[in-house]
Order: structure tokens, then C-alpha cells, then sequence
């Protein structure tokens, strides 16, 4: 029996913190990488760069999460500049993140774009989360998603109604 990769390797250097995604991004990867992230950003991380090299797509909680990630580190209450950046993204993926206007809030970088030579990536450890936490991170998700674009309401209102009716 094989070993299941890790849905993403991370490595911190100072303020910047590099997350390879590996497959999918989806609401079943999305809390492991939030409550890293969380942690990260507690600990003074303003900068994330997430290489897409190796990711197959991504679902619209992995999204909306991307989209939390991005507007709770560039909020200017110290001034200091502050981001996400998003590099190796295929074509596929920027439209993915492009219909649903993630792409306002992050940056997306043309081309390809090799991560720094000494950079030394570990798997992070997956965190199985709970149905209902899973589900709170889905309502957060997708309310970014609608507050960042009107539009997404269409997409995922009836989606957001459910989840959050199934939660009451």
C-alpha cells in the first residue's frame, strides 16, 4: 500500500510562508491549510505564495478560503505591505479563481515561476476536521466569495442556505 501525499508542502522563511499544493483544493484539504495558516499569520507570516505547479483544480470552499486567507493578511492596520501571490497557476485554475473574482484579491502571476533553490519544503501534517467544521469553514468560504462578488450570490446562495440550515 502506497502513502497518500500530503495535500501541501509548506516552508517558512521570515515573514514569507510557500505553500505547494498538491491535486485538488477542495473543502476536504481546506481546513488543514486554514488552521496552518492561521497560525502562521498569528506568528507575524504577511506574505504567502501558493505554487499551483501541481494542483488539478479547486473547488469553490478552497477558493472562498483562499479568498479569507488573502483579505485577513493585507488588512493595513500596521501599514506593512502585505500579500498572496499565486504562482504556476494553469489555465484551467485561473479561470477557476477568475469567475468568481478571486482574482481581485490576490495576485496572480504569469508564467512560470520556480520557488527559491534553498527553500526546503516539508509535507504539512493534514488535520482531519470534524463534518461541522468542515461545514463552518464551507458558510465562511462561501460568504467571502458572495461579499467579494455579487454574482457569486447566484452560485452559491441556494448552496450557502443549505449548509447553513443543516448547521441550525
Amino acid at each position: 500500500m502506497s502513502a497518500k501525499r500530503a495535500p501541501f508542502q509548506i516552508a517558512v522563511s521570515g515573514k514569507a510562508v510557500y505553500v505547494r499544493v498538491h491535486g485538488l483544493g477542495s473543502m476536504h484539504t481546506a481546513p488543514t491549510l486554514e488552521g496552518f495558516a492561521k497560525r502562521v499569520i498569528k506568528g507575524g507570516a504577511r506574505q504567502f505564495v501558493f505554487d499551483f505547479a501541481q494542483c488539478t483544480g479547486v473547488d469553490s470552499t478552497f477558493m472562498g478560503m483562499l479568498l479569507g486567507l488573502s483579505k485577513r493578511i493585507t488588512k493595513p492596520e500596521d501599514g506593512k505591505a502585505r500579500g498572496c501571490v499565486l504562482i504556476n497557476v494553469d489555465e484551467h485554475a485561473g479561470k477557476q479563481l477568475s469567475s468568481v473574482g478571486v482574482d481581485a484579491f490576490v495576485s496572480i502571476k504569469p508564467g512560470e515561476t520556480e520557488l527559491p533553490r534553498a527553500l526546503k519544503l516539508t509535507n504539512l501534517e493534514v488535520v482531519e476536521a470534524s463534518n461541522e467544521e468542515r461545514m463552518k469553514l464551507m458558510v465562511r468560504a462561501h460568504k467571502d466569495l458572495i461579499a467579494a462578488n455579487e454574482s457569486n450570490r447566484a452560485k452559491f446562495g441556494p448552496f450557502l442556505k443549505a449548509i447553513v440550515a443543516e448547521l441550525s
